[in-house]
């Protein structure tokens, strides 16, 4: 990757992140001792994607024991033999709804700190000062992390989460900054972000919901990190998303973690509906066109369209119209910003 002008390095220094965060919401948490399936049950019920863990009786910083997401208990559901043998026996008529929902319910009966670090992300948990300048926690976002907690020890009750999207919605607002311009005018291409993988992982559109989240779960790829709350000298991550291609190889949709919104114990049976109709039911809506971007999209073009449609990524197709590669846009905006900081 070509690094940016130094100028975007010295807005992301300048800017404090207690200053980018707009309107935040009410942190809630979970107990570690509270099962998975009342997390699941309070993920849902919110209509968010993750919860921090919180150790009973702890009153500093330390009480986050870590971060959990609905993709970590998807996680511990899709790789374990008890949840697969059952939907396969759902998917046969061998089971009802009711008897699946049985069936799989001890495996949400353990406490859900139990689950804390199957996926690396999970237990990571940076707690960032208001005060402290954005190019830090762009620096944890270039590799890997969604998510941290802005706030400080004295004050836990004030603490928020602060996400990657977060980010790059507030340099959409700040894309004719003087010290933005010059990076938000430079395609992807002289930016370094136009090549994608060799191999493009994907999915079909008749593939299963439960069939394209193992896939995605179980793609694996690894960076060096210098997490001072780690002593991994990598971290291992599974893909954040996949696109669903038709018989054309055309991006018609995407699968993703967000997809998991509103998960809970009474709808994991859809997860054998097909791809497609299960990421529409969870949208509650018909999933329009995709977002995508060639290399010859400017990087502001680029922000300005994920973030006006409202979603977390778009995909650069790279190549032919027969043979498209891709990348997954968010990921490289963060080793973007990532050079940028170090240039």
């Amino acid at each position: 990757e070509v690094p940016p002008p130094a100028e975007m390095s010295s807005f992301l220094d300048a800017v404090r992140v207690g200053d980018a965060v707009t309107a935040p919401s009410e942190l809630r948490t979970i107990g570690a001792q509270e099962t998975i399936e009342a997390t699941l049950r309070k993920l849902g019920k919110h209509k968010i994607l993750s919860l921090p863990v919180v150790a009973k009786g702890a009153a500093s910083a330390h009480k986050y024991l870590g971060i959990i997401s609905a993709a970590d208990i998807l996680l511990h559901l899709l790789f374990n033999e008890q949840f697969v043998s059952a939907l396969e026996e759902l998917e046969t008529e061998e089971l009802s709804i009711k008897d699946f929902n049985h069936d799989v319910e001890s495996l949400l009966q353990a406490p859900v700190k139990s689950i804390i670090g199957q996926r690396s992300e999970s237990k990571l948990v940076f707690l960032i000062r208001p005060e402290a300048p954005l190019s830090k926690v762009v620096g944890h976002f270039a590799q890997g992390v969604h998510r941290v907690l802005i706030g400080t020890n004295d004050k836990p009750k004030q603490h928020w989460l602060f996400t990657q999207s977060d980010a790059v919605r507030y340099l959409r607002r700040h894309l004719t900054h003087e010290l933005v311009a010059p990076t938000a005018r430079l395609t992807l291409e002289e930016l370094g972000l136009a090549a994608g993988p060799k191999n493009m992982v994907s999915v079909s559109p008749k593939d299963s919901a439960a069939a394209a989240f193992q896939k995605l779960m179980s793609t694996r790829w690894t960076r060096k990190s210098n997490f001072d709350s780690t002593g991994d000298e990598k971290c291992v991550w599974d893909l954040s998303a996949l696109p669903i291609l038709d018989s054309k190889s055309h991006v018609i949709g995407t699968i993703s973690q967000s997809d998991l919104r509103g998960i809970k114990t009474e709808n994991l049976h859809e997860l054998l509906l097909p791809v497609f109709t299960f990421c529409e039911k969870r949208a509650g809506k018909k999933i329009s066109v995709q977002v995508t971007v060639t290399p010859e999209t400017t990087l502001g073009e680029a922000i300005c369209k994920v973030v006006d449609a409202r979603v977390h990524r778009a995909w650069i197709v790279v190549s032919t119209e027969n043979d498209p590669s891709l990348s997954n846009l968010p990921e490289k905006l963060s080793s973007l910003s990532f050079a940028g900081m170090q240039s």
